[in-house]
Formats: C-alpha cells, sequence, structure tokens
C-alpha cells in the first residue's frame, strides 16, 4: 500500500512520483503527488481515465502534453486539466527536470496502479517503449486497473478489453499478480 511521503521511480520513463495523499489518506476522494520527470522523459502510452480528473500544477520545468488531440505546452505557474474519458499523454520536451503537482479524482486504485508500474520497471520488466515484457503481466495489471486507465480511444477499449480479461486469467494462472509480481512457485517452475 502507497503512503504518504513515499517516493517511486520509473527508471526507463523517467518518472519519480512523491505521494502528497493516497486513496487510503483521503477515503478514496483524490491522490496527490509529485511528480519528477527527467529531460526528455515520455510516458509510456496514451491513455485515459474514465471516470477520474487529472490536474497538473507545474512548478518548474516544462510539460508537453497531447490532450484530446491538442498539443500543448504548459510552464511553471501554469495548470492543465485532463477531463474524464479524454485522451491524453506528456513528457518533459526540455534540458532540465519538470516537477508539477498531480492530483487524481477520485483516486479509485490509482496509486497501486503507480507502485505495481514503477516495481515492474525496477525489476527490468519493461521494454524499450516503457511497457511490459511480459504481455501476460501486462494484462492482468490492465485487468486490475481497468476502471483507472484505459486506452486512448473507447473503440480500443472495447475491442481489446475483451482480450486483456482473457489474458489476464491466463496469466493469474502463471502466477502474475496485479501489483507487479509474481508468484514464487510461478517462478520456481521456471515459466515465463
Amino acid at each position: 500500500m502507497v503512503q504518504v511521503g513515499e517516493s517511486m521511480a520509473n527508471p526507463v520513463s523517467g518518472e519519480r512520483f512523491i505521494w502528497r495523499a493516497t486513496a487510503a489518506s483521503t477515503g478514496g476522494e483524490y491522490c496527490e503527488f509529485d511528480l519528477l520527470l527527467a529531460p526528455g522523459a515520455r510516458i509510456a502510452a496514451s491513455h485515459r481515465h474514465p471516470a477520474q480528473l487529472e490536474t497538473f500544477a507545474v512548478l518548474s520545468g516544462t510539460l508537453e502534453m497531447k490532450i484530446g488531440g491538442q498539443q500543448r505546452m504548459v510552464p511553471p505557474g501554469e495548470e492543465a486539466a485532463v477531463l474524464a474519458g479524454t485522451a491524453h499523454a506528456l513528457g518533459n520536451p526540455g534540458d532540465e527536470p519538470a516537477h508539477a503537482i498531480v492530483r487524481i479524482t477520485p483516486s479509485y486504485l490509482i496509486d497501486e496502479f503507480f507502485e505495481a508500474f514503477c516495481r515492474i520497471a525496477n525489476s527490468g520488466g519493461l521494454n524499450k517503449a516503457g511497457l511490459p515484457k511480459n504481455p501476460l503481466q501486462f494484462a492482468v495489471l490492465a485487468d486490475r486497473h481497468r476502471a483507472e486507465l484505459q486506452l486512448q480511444s473507447p473503440l480500443a477499449q472495447a475491442v481489446a478489453g475483451p482480450a486483456a480479461r482473457a489474458l489476464a486469467v491466463i496469466g493469474r494462472a502463471a502466477g502474475f499478480r496485479p501489483d507487479g509480481t509474481r508468484s514464487a512457485r510461478a517462478r520456481s517452475r521456471g515459466t515465463a
């Protein structure tokens, strides 16, 4: 469980999170974290939050964001809001680190997702594009967090969602867990 004050990093994407508020500390109302992006950092893929509002208040550096198909630079002192269901992606185009305070309302299990994704990244489980190397691991994570994160278009989600749920059943049987780990029994069998 993510704790207020905890720091976690994804070395593949160049993201670092420092938790100001978690689902547990707010009763699920929201979560909030400092997001630090290394120069050139980019999140893995455009996505959307079906029922969550996400806001970014930039403190330093500049965020390059694509929100609903519109490219936007967000400099220090400005904010950007991503409405529920809106596809978005972000990165740091600058030569200096970027720092923003991010709030996601309501929180649902989004803090658990970031914790699991960082765990996978730190164990070497992400590819160069920043996505889980093992499709079964990815399916288990995506299935657990389908209320928080979905593909950028509802049509793509409608097509891929059932396939991901089917793969998640196989992934769980293979020992993959939604927290980004794998059961010791599955690891000892040496299965992929």
